[in-house]
């Protein structure tokens, strides 16, 4: 994919964008609660929808096998079903694989301004990288930060703060698109102003967003002027 040689780092860009993948990027909840339940028939798990959204729903792998797992089966056991687990929702998943609409849009915008993007996800790389793949949009984004580079996942602040460090930009000067309850309060720790995308997200969640800059369906409304206004 050809793109627009990145501003150098050194330069000291005046804002950037973090953007959160599951629900903000692609609207793939279903199949990840899918990929759950599948991992629960073929364990005698017994997850349904109800045990997905108390239990799992936004959570990182390694929360989920820590707060479900660890009791039932074993922590070793625990981790081992993200792992398989995620290699469900791939299979399921990447054949469907679409984009929220507008989406990788504004992304070739930002790239040709040079504005810095990052991808910051509690899922794992594997996760990410397919979206970012298959959106053919792995050269517009200067960080990947996934659930292996931080001690804690959202809603601790530290996936974002990473994501500012390797960017060279204050916090401030981010502006994160989210759409889950975790990711809020993240935005929200970090004290970096967000936006929420609502088509992918839990309706229910979005009453826990505080104060934020937006709340957009999808990409195809948001405007660069209106990100600018976020920094104001």
């Amino acid at each position: 994919m050809n793109t627009k040689p990145k501003k150098n780092l050194n330069e000291k860009p005046e804002w950037a964008m973090i953007f959160d993948v599951d629900g903000t990027m692609v609207d793939n909840s279903k199949y990840h609660e899918s990929a759950w339940i599948e991992l629960g028939k073929r364990h005698n798990i017994p997850i349904d929808h109800n045990f997905y959204m108390k239990n799992i729903h936004s959570k990182s792998n390694i929360d989920v096998a820590h707060d479900v797992f660890k009791e039932m089966v074993g922590l070793e056991k625990g981790l081992s079903f993200g792992v398989e687990k995620g290699a469900i929702y791939r299979q399921m998943y990447r054949p469907v694989l679409r984009e929220i609409p507008g989406f990788t849009n504004l992304i070739k915008i930002l790239s040709s301004m040079n504005v810095p993007c990052a991808a910051a996800s509690n899922s794992p790389r594997p996760n990410i990288d397919m979206v970012l793949e298959e959106l053919k949009i792995e050269n517009c984004f200067c960080a990947v930060i996934d659930n292996s580079q931080v001690k804690k996942g959202k809603p601790d602040p530290e996936m974002f703060l990473a994501a500012a460090e390797k960017m060279q930009v204050h916090p401030s000067k981010c502006i994160v698109i989210e759409d889950s309850i975790s990711g809020f309060k993240a935005a929200e720790n970090a004290k970096m102003p967000y936006i929420v995308i609502t088509v992918g997200a839990n309706q229910k969640d979005l009453k826990y967003a505080v104060n934020p800059k937006a709340m957009h369906k999808d990409f195809t409304t948001l405007t660069i002027e209106e990100l600018k206004c976020c920094l104001r």
